[in-house]
């Protein structure tokens, strides 16, 4: 009953269609085992791409949500504490000046021995964290978020066959934060571009 209620106030409040930036963490916002030689397994690791929050407070003037999925398999590895993962999250929301409105992530990993941590519908080429984000944004700010208004971002194969199975935009998280972040940041509202496929 209590979701009915809900839904009829959605609909009768209406609701607004807003373009979402999903972003890869490692090597996209911050730098990871590419950059670092290491991964990022603590706080103190942590250490965001100095262009990067004045792009993320570009993307949040032009109207658009930010959120970061990302593959996080070292906790289902035992290689990373679920503590430490969350602290380096936050840290990153930190560095990036509060830019995040939603921070998910994938803890799960296919070679963990427990067989809760190695089968998922969320790590990445799956499309669990978009989903799960839509939903969380959606019904905190009376939003829907069509794929044609999204682009994700990241530096692996499996990001970018997270976009096409989303059916989102992708750009290489080198070219976009070398510049191509304004080809996107300042678009709004509905595009005739066709989505799914490699910006």
């Amino acid at each position: 009953m209590r979701r009915l209620e809900i839904t009829e106030e959605w609909i009768k409040r209406g609701s607004q269609a807003t373009p979402v930036l999903y972003l890869d963490l490692d090597d996209t916002v911050r730098k990871g085992k590419a950059t670092l030689g290491r991964f990022v397994n603590k706080a103190a690791d942590v250490e965001v791409f100095p262009e990067v929050p004045e792009i993320l407070a570009a993307y949040k003037r032009a109207g658009w949500r930010i959120v970061a999925i990302s593959n996080q398999g070292g906790v289902a590895l035992g290689l990373l504490s679920m503590e430490d993962c969350a602290a380096a999250m936050m840290e990153t929301q930190r560095q990036c000046r509060g830019a995040f409105d939603k921070m998910l992530f994938c803890t799960h990993h296919p070679d963990a021995k427990d067989p809760e941590y190695a089968v998922c519908w969320c790590r990445k080429p799956r499309i669990g964290l978009i989903l799960e984000a839509c939903h969380a944004l959606s019904a905190q700010f009376n939003e829907y978020y069509p794929p044609h208004l999204a682009l994700l971002v990241g530096d692996r194969a499996e990001d970018q066959q997270c976009a096409e199975n989303a059916n989102v935009w992708f750009v290489d998280a080198a070219q976009w934060r070398g510049g191509r972040w304004k080809e996107f940041a300042l678009t709004t509202g509905y595009t005739t571009i066709d989505a799914g496929k490699q910006a």
